[in-house]
Formats: C-alpha cells, structure tokens, sequence
C-alpha cells in the first residue's frame, strides 16, 4: 500500500481515507466517478458511509491510484 506522507498514514490508521477497489465498497455509496482505489469516507448521523473517490493526497498532493501512480513513476 502506498502512503505518501505522515499525514495520509495518520488519516488511514483512522480510516478517513481507505483504501479498496470500487467493489468492494458495500457498507455505504461512492458519491462520484473517479477511477480510484482511494476514498475519503465519511458517515452521517445514523452511521451510513459515504465515499469520495480521490486520485491525489489531500495532504502533499502526490498521485495515489494506480494508474496517476505508473505514468508519474514513468516521467
């Protein structure tokens, strides 16, 4: 797994970013269409989770799913 800075570790120790394929997402919804292996995850007052596909760190703005990652590591 791929962790860019302390910051995106401390976030995923608390899973407020997490990492699975699309698929594998079934306690709640992906808000968006971002072909990513990464999710913000939130929930709201009764415990549904809601997920936001990211393709860069909020944090250092590095490139996260595999696809940024290969043609970053090809420049």
């Amino acid at each position: 797994m791929m962790i860019c800075c302390k910051e995106m570790m401390r976030i995923m120790d608390r899973e407020g970013i997490v990492k699975k394929e699309g698929y594998q997402i079934n306690d709640g919804r992906i808000l968006n269409e971002v072909d990513s292996e990464y999710f913000i995850r939130s929930e709201d007052y009764s415990g549904v989770a809601s997920y936001f596909g990211i393709n860069y760190c909020p944090f250092c703005g590095r490139p996260l799913s595999r696809g940024l990652w290969a043609a970053e590591k090809k420049k």
